[in-house]
């Protein structure tokens, strides 16, 4: 009896396991040169502001590559003065087609700073902020990350979607954003690495 007991509590587990996998997906590897679901991630830039992204094979957290991601948010210039914007965006909508995230509670990654200390800040845009091209966007990633703030070493960064008022039957991207606002003197530079995006 307590052997077919025991069997059965490891059967149970490895059901729910198996189900809390099925509940996850990998949105973004950077294995390949569009994301799961299609789309072709890409930087966003407004001068006098600049962003570079890449997908490169050194140090990746898993598998055998990750996005390393320069940014150059400047202080003044551009519309309204503000320095211009800078960023990375990767898009879930395929053609007019919405992606319904409604099933996941989580918007998960990992990432890492060249020098710590780095800064961004989350963005998801649902129908009506994609017609007007923004987002709603997240506190600053240290809020979510185990440190407090990014560091030289790999974190997982986990934010809730509940977070982020926005609806989530319908999004159209995920973005990272350099905000001016989370940069002393409204100015920052470096580069983060991000690998495996996942909604869990």
């Amino acid at each position: 009896m307590k052997k077919w007991v025991a069997l059965l509590s490891g059967t149970v587990a490895l059901c729910m396991a198996a189900s809390a996998q099925a509940q996850s997906l990998m949105l973004d590897d950077f294995e390949r040169p569009a994301n799961r679901l299609g789309g072709q991630g890409s930087v966003y830039v407004m001068d006098p502001s600049s962003a570079v992204a890449q997908r490169t094979d050194k140090d990746p957290k898993n598998g055998s590559r990750m996005l390393m991601l320069e940014y150059d948010k400047k202080p003044k210039g551009g519309p309204h003065d503000s320095g211009g914007w800078c960023g990375y965006f990767t898009p879930l909508k395929f053609g007019s087609r919405y992606f319904d995230a409604s099933p996941y509670k989580t918007l998960s990654f990992w990432v890492r700073g060249a020098q710590g200390s780095e800064n961004f800040v989350v963005g998801i845009a649902d129908r009506y902020w994609d017609s007007v091209g923004d987002s709603v966007k997240s506190e600053e990633i240290g809020k979510y990350l185990p440190a407090g703030k990014i560091t030289t070493e790999w974190q997982k960064a986990a934010i809730p979607l509940s977070d982020l008022y926005v609806d989530y039957k319908e999004l159209a991207a995920i973005a990272i954003c350099f905000e001016g606002s989370i940069f002393p003197n409204g100015q920052g530079k470096g580069a983060i690495f991000v690998d495996d995006v996942v909604l869990e």
